[in-house]
C-alpha cells in the first residue's frame, strides 16, 4: 500500500497501534513489527510526556477531529532524538453502534520546511540585532541536539582570534568572574523558564583583560511549554559600565561628603549637650579639635581648642595616660580603661588633684583609613572611689575592731538552716582550727551545754519574733574545752516573715572567770576587812620574797654557769678512765667470749653510752662557754665559715646526696664570734640533712642579706618540717620532736643562747612537709660598720 500520507489506527483507550503505513513507519523511525499491537506510547516512549497524550485522550473521548499545524515531536532517528514538525488529523473511529472505538492519524512530515523557515527567520533575526548593534556577538543554542552556533565576533568578544571547534555553558561560565557566576546561572534559569534573558556579568578574557558584557536573547518552546531553543546577542559594555561607575562614585563621595557634614553637625550637637566628657584631638600632638563644655569644666580658663594636648595640659607629660593616648594613635586600637587615676591642674594653682575616670579613646580614621585623630568619650568616678575608699575603710576598721574584741561574725539562713557567711575566728571560737563548711542552729546547739540549751532555743525564738537576739551561754568546743559565748544579733525579714539573721559572738570565759573570782573576792572582802589588810600585808611580803628570790636565782644562774663548766670539766678524766678500762677489758677476753652475743651486746651497749656521755659533755662545756666566746668578734667571711662546715660534714653531704647553694652577695660579711658563727651553720646544716625528708633529695639555701638595715642570716631546707605549735619548743634543751633521727635535743638550744647573747633575735617558719627556714636577725648597731657591707 503507498500513500502519499502517514496512515495509523489506533484502538481502544490505550491507543493500541492496528495499522501503520510503511510512510507512518519511516516518521517514526521503527520497523512494522517492532510497534504493531503495542501502545503507541509504549512502542515509541520518546513521544511520551509531549502533549500527545492529551490531544489522543481528548479526541477518544469527546469524538472532535484535531487538525495541528507544524507539530514539533522529539523522535529517534538511527538512535538520535531529533525535533521533526509535522501536520496532522487525528480523526475518531465509530463502530456500528455509533461507538468511538479507535482514532485515525493522517501525518505529513513538515520538517524540512519549518527549519528552512525558522533558519530565514534567525538569519533576519540576527541581521536585525546587527544592524541595532556595531559588534554585536550573536549565538543559537539548540536543547535538543545540544548545539552552539554564534559568530565570530563572539569568540573574539572572549579573546580568541578566529572561531573556537566547541562552545557551551561550561566554557562560558569560566570566563565568567567568580564572583558573577551565580548571578549568570540564575539569569539563565529565569531566561529558560520565562522566555526572556538580559543581564550584565564581567568576563575575564583569554588575555586577562576583564569587560563588562550584557547577554540578551529569548527561548522558544513546543505546544508543552517546554524549552527547545535559546538565541541572542552579547555586548560589550564595558566602556558604559565604566563611565556609569564613575558617575556613581561620584554621587556616592557627593552623599557621603553631604552625609558626613550632616553627621558632623548632629555629633557636633549631640557632644555639646551629652552627659559625658567629649573631645576630639587629632594630629600626632593630638591638638584639640572640639571640646565639650563637660570637659571644659575641667580646665576652668584654660584654652584647649586648637592646642596641642600637652601645651595645653602640660601636668599630663610623663603620665601613664599619654603613652595610652600616643599607641591608640599608632596602632588604631581602641582602649577601653575602668578608674583610671590621672592627675590634673584644676584649680590654676599649680597644684595636682587625682581624679578617677572610666574612658574610651576611639581612634577616627580618614577616607584612605589612616588614623587622623582620636575620639574621648569619659565620664569621671572620683567620687564613688572615694566613697568606695571609705567604705573599704569602715570595713578594714570593722574588722579590726572585731578582731581587736575577739568576736566572730555570723550570718544564718533560717530558710535553709544554713550559713553561707561567717568568719575564722567564729569557728575558732568553737574549737575549730579551720573553717567549717556547714553550720546551722542544728550543728550550733549540738555545742550548747545540756544545762544551758532550753534558754538558749527560747532566745532565737524570742528573736524570730521582735528581731534581736541576746544571750551568755556555755558550750563545749570541738577541742572538748569549755567556754563561755556571748551572742548578739538582729533578724531580718522579707514580707513580714523572718529569713535570716546576723550577729556576732565573743568568747567571754576569761571574763566570766574573773567576775566569778570577782565574786567570790566580794564575798571575801564583804566578810572580813581585817582578813583584807592581812592579805595586803601577805601580797607585800610576798612581793619582797619574790624580789630576794630573782636575786637569788640570778646568782644561782650565775653558780650554774659555773657548775656545769666545772661539772663537765671534772667529769671528763672519770669518763676516759671508763673507757680505758672497757678498751682494756675487751682486749683482754678471749675470741672464745668476745664471740659470744650475750657478751658483745652488753659491750656495744656500754661504748654507745661512753660516746654520748663524752658527746654531753662536750655540749655542756660549749654552754657554759657560749658567754664568753660571744664577745671574741672577728669580721669573718660567711662563705669561708659555711665551707668548712660543708668539709666537716662532706660524708654525710655525700652519702644523702644534699644541695647546698649560696647566696652572700648583699652581706658577704659579719662581725662575730668565729666558733659560734660556725656552731649556728654546723647545727642548721646539720639538722638539715639528719631531717631530711625520704621523698625528694635534700636541698639546704643559705643567704645572708640586710632587712632595715640588720643583717639576716637565713637556712632554708625542704625536709620534714615541724607542726606550727610545736616551733616554740625546739629552742628548748633535750627537745626532740623526730624521735627516728638520732640526737641529743641540744643543738638549738646552743644556736639560741649564741644569738640571745649576742643581741639578736631567732625566728623560724615551718610546715609538716614543707621544710624549715630559720633567720637569725642581728643587731644592726653592735660591732658593725657601714662599709663591711
Amino acid at each position: 500500500m503507498q500513500a502519499p500520507f502517514a496512515i495509523g489506527i489506533y484502538s481502544g483507550i490505550n491507543h493500541t497501534i492496528e495499522f501503520a503505513n510503511p510512510a507512518m513507519c519511516e516518521l517514526w523511525g521503527r520497523k512494522h513489527s517492532q510497534i504493531i499491537n503495542k501502545s503507541l506510547f509504549t512502542a515509541l516512549p520518546e513521544v511520551a510526556n509531549q502533549g500527545f497524550e492529551e490531544i489522543l485522550d481528548n479526541v477518544y473521548k469527546s469524538g472532535e477531529t484535531f487538525n495541528g499545524k507544524e507539530l514539533p515531536a522529539t523522535v529517534n532517528r538511527n538512535g538520535k532524538l531529533k525535533i521533526v514538525y509535522f501536520n496532522v488529523v487525528y480523526k475518531p473511529i465509530l463502530n456500528d453502534q455509533k461507538e468511538i472505538n479507535g482514532i485515525i492519524q493522517l501525518a505529513t512530515d513538515v520538517t524540512d520546511t519549518v527549519e528552512a523557515r525558522n533558519k530565514a527567520e534567525r538569519n533576519e533575526e540576527f541581521l536585525n540585532l546587527a544592524l541595532q548593534s556595531s559588534k554585536v556577538s550573536t549565538w543559537f543554542y539548540d536543547f535538543i541536539q545540544k548545539v552552539y552556533v554564534r559568530n565570530e565576533e563572539h569568540d573574539r568578544l572572549f579573546g580568541y582570534s578566529q572561531l573556537q571547534d566547541r562552545w557551551d555553558q561550561e566554557i562560558f561560565l569560566s570566563h565568567v568572574l567568580p564572583e558573577d557566576r551565580e548571578l549568570a546561572l540564575n539569569n539563565y534559569e529565569w531566561g529558560r523558564n520565562s522566555g526572556n534573558i538580559n543581564y550584565e556579568v564581567r568576563i575575564r578574557r583569554t588575555d586577562g583583560v576583564i569587560r563588562w558584557i550584557n547577554l540578551k536573547g529569548k527561548t522558544s518552546f513546543n505546544l508543552k511549554g517546554e524549552p527547545i531553543s535559546m538565541s541572542g546577542i552579547i555586548m560589550d559594555i564595558t566602556e558604559q559600565k565604566q563611565a556609569t561607575i564613575r558617575e556613581r562614585q561620584l554621587a556616592v563621595e557627593r552623599a557621603a561628603r553631604e552625609e558626613a557634614e550632616r553627621q558632623r553637625v548632629i555629633f557636633n550637637e549631640l557632644f555639646m549637650n551629652a552627659p559625658a566628657l567629649i573631645s576630639i584631638f587629632e594630629g600626632p600632638e593630638h591638638t584639640f579639635t572640639l571640646v565639650n563644655p563637660l570637659y571644659q569644666q575641667l580646665f576652668p580658663g584654660r584654652k584647649l581648642e586648637g592646642q596641642p594636648m600637652l601645651r595645653a595640659l602640660p601636668e599630663l607629660q610623663g603620665q601613664p595616660i599619654i603613652d595610652i593616648i600616643n599607641k591608640v594613635y599608632e596602632t588604631g586600637e581602641t582602649f577601653t580603661g575602668k578608674e583610671i587615676p590621672i592627675q590634673l591642674a584644676r584649680s590654676g594653682d599649680g597644684r595636682l588633684d587625682t581624679g578617677y575616670f572610666n574612658v574610651v579613646y576611639q581612634a577616627m580614621r580618614d577616607t584612605q583609613g589612616m588614623v587622623k585623630g582620636i575620639l574621648l568619650f569619659a565620664f569621671e568616678v572620683t567620687d564613688q572611689i572615694l566613697v568606695r575608699q571609705e567604705i573599704q575603710s569602715s570595713a578594714t576598721n570593722l574588722r579590726i575592731a572585731l578582731e581587736a574584741g575577739n568576736m566572730g561574725t555570723w550570718h544564718l539562713d533560717l530558710d535553709e538552716d544554713s550559713s553561707s557567711i561567717g568568719s575564722l575566728h567564729h569557728d575558732q571560737i568553737f574549737g575549730y582550727h579551720s573553717p567549717v563548711k556547714s553550720w546551722g542552729i542544728k550543728e550550733f546547739m549540738e555545742h550548747i551545754v545540756p544545762e544551758d540549751k532550753e534558754q538558749v532555743q527560747a532566745q532565737f525564738e524570742m528573736a524570730s519574733k521582735y528581731g534581736e537576739l541576746r544571750f551568755e551561754a556555755r558550750i563545749m568546743g570541738a577541742d572538748q574545752k569549755l567556754r563561755w559565748i556571748s551572742v548578739r544579733g538582729k533578724t531580718f525579714y522579707e514580707n513580714e516573715l523572718p529569713t535570716r539573721m546576723a550577729g556576732v559572738v565573743m568568747d567571754i570565759t576569761e571574763r566570766k572567770m574573773v567576775e566569778e573570782k570577782l565574786k567570790e573576792l566580794t564575798e571575801e572582802l564583804a566578810s572580813s576587812n581585817t582578813e583584807l589588810t592581812r592579805a595586803n600585808e601577805e601580797i607585800q611580803s610576798h612581793l619582797l620574797e619574790l624580789s630576794q628570790t630573782n636575786h637569788q636565782l640570778t646568782l644561782i644562774n650565775a653558780d650554774l654557769d659555773n657548775f656545769i663548766y666545772t661539772a663537765s670539766h671534772d667529769l671528763k678524766t672519770p669518763i676516759s678512765n671508763i673507757e680505758g678500762l672497757m678498751k682494756l677489758l675487751v682486749k683482754n677476753l678471749s675470741e672464745e667470749i668476745a664471740a659470744k652475743q650475750d657478751v658483745q651486746k652488753p659491750i656495744q651497749l656500754i661504748e654507745a653510752s661512753i660516746e654520748r656521755f663524752k658527746k654531753t659533755i662536750v655540749e655542756l662545756t660549749d654552754i657554759a662557754k657560749i658567754q664568753k666566746e660571744a664577745e671574741e668578734v672577728e669580721i669573718l667571711s660567711i662563705e669561708k665559715i659555711v665551707e668548712e662546715v660543708e668539709l666537716d660534714l662532706q660524708p654525710l653531704i655525700q652519702e644523702t646526696n644534699t644541695t647546698v647553694e649560696k647566696y652572700f652577695e648583699k652581706c658577704p660579711q659579719l662581725p662575730f664570734s668565729p666558733k659560734n658563727l660556725k656552731s649556728i651553720i654546723y647545727n642548721f646544716l646539720s639538722n638539715a640533712i639528719k631531717y631530711r625528708s625520704p621523698d625528694r633529695p635534700p636541698k639546704i639555701t643559705i643567704s645572708c642579706y640586710l632587712e632595715d638595715g640588720q643583717p639576716v642570716l637565713m637556712v632554708q631546707d625542704n625536709g620534714l618540717g615541724m607542726q606550727e605549735k610545736d616551733l616554740n619548743k625546739i629552742f628548748s634543751m633535750y627537745t626532740r620532736l623526730h624521735t627516728h633521727v638520732e640526737g641529743s635535743g641540744v643543738g638549738l638550744y646552743l644556736v639560741k643562747r649564741i644569738v640571745d647573747n649576742a643581741g639578736g633575735t631567732l625566728k623560724v617558719e615551718s610546715g609538716l612537709d614543707k621544710g624549715s627556714t630559720f633567720k637569725v636577725y642581728l643587731p644592726a648597731s653592735k660591732n658593725y660598720t657601714t662599709p663591711l657591707f
